[in-house]
């Protein structure tokens, strides 16, 4: 199923899929983001929730199989397709997307390609798109094998990268997740107790996947979600929570004093999710976070779950406090590749300009926290990008230039179904095809992350 298919959508106004189109070629061809282009658009936020939900299905949907699309598409253009018809190309992709995938009954596809055609080309082009629609329509099991290739989609740049890092298998496995929305996972405060918890799993309809994290077969506004208000529970990726789950384990281990006695810096601290996790646990964090805008939605989340940690606005390149730390979370910026389940964008986009910049950032906060750091001091380095550049590359480059610091290896009992993840230099790089859960009814898989855990020896 991808997002919530077909009838119920078949009669929604034609102005959701005018709407769509417009957005589609501000981020396919102007590379505008997806999730400012929506916030920024009148007209979308005019509709309603059920059309609003059709946008959505529209654009993620086309942008995770544009290419597929494109293929079968102009299969069927005896003249081909100018590839600078820029309103052309958009109305048949997202046409073709709703007639092979979506599932959308034909006349209602076709006939509003024909009239954007009418209103954005000219009388001619709309006759060529009926004409090519009307075909695929009728011969959709010629093209089964383009259908199947759904790691065609990725960019080029990024293909390449993944199979030569992790095999041709892994990519497909990937894509193949990718290809769906992404699930609703649930972490659940360790303060309630066990009947309550049990409660909340029956009101959300979730299954317990790891300890306290819950997966939701919910697609809708999280806000409508049972017990938002009660501040019990946050929104955060299965792979995401594990970082913090494991450093708790690591910290009691590595420190004979009580541990809400510790210093501890968490850099890039927004939106919250780990730094949830740790004040869960009653630590006391000071939250390093540059954006302003990303540190309005670590508030908004924090006074939600009736938390009230010290935020500190600046670079955390820059950070320098008057006391070293104990422990220092690194949730490094990043090309966020991982994600691509649910940042769908990434299969539309070139290779990131900016690369360059991330690994240098990565560098200088590297860098920052070893000084700001004590001695038998722990670092944690948390990527959610797939490209090695970013995660192994960057601790070993460091490891050369500070002697001082040494790997404290992850093993199989730091947490459950991460002995396939962790690497011979004993870091942990989950792929997002990685955990697959045997639960009926529940989809597998995971964002994809890095984490490497290091100990300052003098």
């Amino acid at each position: 199923m991808i997002e919530q298919k077909s009838l119920k959508f078949q009669k929604l106004a034609k102005n959701t899929r005018l709407i769509a189109l417009e957005i589609w070629i501000l981020i396919f061809y102007k590379n505008k983001n997806f999730e400012k282009t929506i916030d920024n658009s009148f007209d979308f936020n005019k509709l309603d929730k059920r059309d609003k939900s059709f946008v959505y299905l529209l654009i993620n949907s086309s942008m995770r199989r544009h290419k597929q699309a494109q293929r079968i598409y102009t299969k069927y253009a005896k003249q081909g397709i100018d590839p600078r018809n820029r309103y052309l190309n958009s109305i048949l992709l997202i046409a073709t997307v709703q007639l092979i995938w979506l599932e959308i009954a034909p006349y209602a596809v076709i006939n509003e390609a024909v009239y954007q055609a009418k209103l954005f080309i000219n009388e001619k082009q709309s006759r060529l798109v009926n004409a090519i629609l009307r075909k695929i329509s009728q011969n959709n099991k010629e093209f089964s094998h383009i259908i199947s290739n759904e790691a065609s989609n990725l960019p080029e740049w990024l293909f390449n990268s993944w199979k030569s890092l992790y095999g041709e298998k892994n990519v497909d496995e990937i894509v193949k997740l990718a290809m769906d929305p992404p699930p609703l996972d649930i972490v659940i405060s360790t303060k309630i107790t066990k009947k309550e918890k049990e409660i909340i799993k029956s009101e959300l309809n979730g299954v317990e996947i790891f300890p306290n994290v819950l997966r939701c077969p919910f697609n809708g506004n999280v806000e409508d979600l049972p017990r938002f208000k009660d501040g019990i529970w946050w929104i955060q990726d299965a792979a995401s929570q594990i970082p913090c789950t494991i450093l708790l384990k690591k910290i009691k281990k590595n420190y004979l004093k009580s541990i809400q006695s510790l210093k501890i810096i968490e850099m890039c601290c927004a939106p919250g999710g780990k730094t949830a996790q740790l004040l869960d646990s009653d630590l006391v964090i000071d939250c390093i976070e540059k954006n302003k805008n990303r540190s309005r939605i670590f508030k908004k989340n924090m006074a939600r779950l009736n938390f009230n940690p010290n935020l500190i606005n600046v670079n955390a390149e820059d950070f320098n406090p008057e006391y070293k730390a104990d422990v220092i979370l690194i949730d490094a910026p990043c090309s966020g590749t991982g994600t691509i389940r649910k940042n769908p964008d990434i299969f539309i986009r070139n290779a990131p300009n900016n690369l360059d910049n991330f690994v240098s950032i990565q560098n200088q906060i590297l860098d920052n926290s070893a000084k700001i750091l004590k001695k038998n001091g722990l670092i944690m380095y948390v990527t959610c990008s797939l490209q090695k550049i970013e995660g192994e590359r960057r601790i070993e480059d460091f490891l050369k230039s500070h002697k001082q610091f040494s790997i404290v290896s992850f093993n199989s009992e730091d947490f459950p179904k991460i002995s396939d993840s962790i690497t011979k230099e004993g870091f942990i790089r989950i792929l997002p095809n990685h955990f697959n859960f045997n639960f009926e009814n529940v989809s597998n898989g995971s964002d994809g992350f890095f984490i490497a855990l290091l100990k300052k020896e003098k």
